[in-house]
C-alpha cells in the first residue's frame, strides 16, 4: 500500500508544476521502473510499486499541434519528492540545452552547477552541486518546432 502511494505521488507530483512555454503543445509524462537484468541488460517496467533505490526513467513527450512553428520553446519539470536525480541521465536535445535548478527554479546552470557557500570563519568558496540537490530539470529547444512534430525528454531518479 505505501509503495503504490509513494508512486501515485512522484508521478502526480510531476503532472500540475510541469511548465511549457506554449499553449499549442500537447504533453505527457510516463513514468518507467528501470530494470537490469542478467548480463547488466535494462528492461523496463510499469512503475506501478517502487521500492527505496528503485530507478524510475521518466519521459516527457510534447507535440506541437499548432499550425505554426513554434520558437523559444521551453519545458521544466521538477524532481519529484521522495527522488534524486541520477547524475547525468537527462538527456539532451538535438538543437538545444538541458539546464539544472538547486535553488527550486530560481535559476537554472549547464551540468556542473556551482554554487557559493559562505564558511564559519566567513570566507566563501565555490562548491560543485551533487545530483541529490537538483530540484528541477529544464529543456530548451533552439530553432523553430515545426507544426506536427514531437520531441521526448527523459531523465531519471532513485527513489529514497
Amino acid at each position: 500500500m505505501v509503495r503504490t502511494t509513494i508512486l501515485v505521488s512522484l508521478v502526480l507530483g510531476l503532472l500540475t508544476p510541469l511548465a511549457v512555454s506554449a499553449d499549442s503543445l500537447d504533453g505527457s509524462i510516463e513514468a518507467r521502473k528501470v530494470v537490469r537484468r542478467d548480463g547488466g541488460r535494462e528492461t523496463f517496467t510499469t512503475a506501478s510499486e517502487v521500492l527505496p533505490n528503485d530507478v524510475i526513467e521518466y519521459r516527457l513527450t510534447y507535440a506541437n499541434n499548432g499550425e505554426s512553428a513554434l520558437r523559444g520553446v521551453i519545458v521544466t519539470d521538477p524532481i519529484p519528492n521522495g527522488t534524486e536525480y541520477v547524475s547525468m541521465s537527462a538527456t539532451r536535445p538535438q538543437a538545444g540545452a538541458v539546464e539544472f535548478s538547486i535553488d527550486n527554479g530560481a535559476t537554472y546552470h549547464t551540468w556542473p552547477v556551482r554554487y557559493r557557500e559562505t564558511l564559519e570563519d566567513g570566507t566563501k568558496v565555490w562548491k560543485d552541486a551533487t545530483p541529490a540537490m537538483v530540484t528541477h530539470i529544464r529543456w530548451t529547444i533552439a530553432g523553430e518546432f515545426d507544426p506536427e512534430s514531437e520531441i521526448t525528454f527523459s531523465y531519471r531518479a532513485i527513489v529514497q
